[in-house]
Formats: C-alpha cells, sequence, structure tokens
C-alpha cells in the first residue's frame, strides 16, 4: 500500500465516525430535566392502606406499590425523553410530571 491509499483509508474511516456521531446527535434529543412530587403519590398510596392489616400485608402493599412507582416513573421518563428528579431537588423550570405518573399508576394511561 502506497501512502495516499493510507491517507484515504483513514480519512473514510473519520469521515464515518464523523457522519455517525452528528446523526445520533440528531436522532436522540438530549433528555430535559422534569420533577415529580413523590411524597404526593405515597401519602394517597398510605390513604389506601385497609385497617387492621398486619405488618407482612403492609410490607407487601408497600413493595408492590414501589414496583408500580417505579414502573411509572420509568414509563413517562421514556415517553417525555426526561430525567426526573425528585421536586425539592430544582429550585425552579422544569415541568412537573407528578399528574402524570399519578395517571400511569391508576392505569390510565
Amino acid at each position: 500500500m502506497n501512502l495516499q491509499m493510507i491517507v484515504v483509508i483513514i480519512v473514510a474511516i473519520l469521515s464515518g465516525a464523523a457522519t455517525a456521531m452528528i446523526n445520533d446527535r440528531l436522532e436522540t434529543p438530549t433528555p430535559r430535566i422534569a420533577v415529580i412530587d413523590p411524597t404526593v403519590l405515597v401519602a394517597e398510596q398510605l390513604k389506601q392502606i385497609t385497617p387492621g392489616l398486619d405488618d407482612a400485608a403492609i410490607q407487601a402493599n408497600g413493595q408492590a406499590f414501589a414496583k408500580r412507582l417505579d414502573a411509572a416513573i420509568t414509563h413517562v421518563a421514556r415517553q417525555y425523553n426526561v430525567v426526573i428528579l425528585v421536586s425539592p431537588a430544582v429550585i425552579t423550570g422544569a415541568p412537573n410530571l407528578t399528574e402524570e405518573v399519578r395517571r400511569r399508576l391508576n392505569g390510565s394511561l
């Protein structure tokens, strides 16, 4: 191989890599930040606990709710292409998606 051919191959590789990186940036938008207020959602769940349940049943309900909450948050984050933080962590400027997570928890979506 001569030097000119090596240069052409290197330029082609670099050009392809640059094109792939640009394409990835254009097709996959950078996630934004959104917030939820999980204390509201947990408080609502606690109000729904039937009085008189034993500790094991309360723990089972809590674990089931935690799994549903995690799934709802994950779904909403993907749907809106956002990173979700708890609302006290963000002073201002981020959309609040608590209602979207609540709807997902209640099976409305």
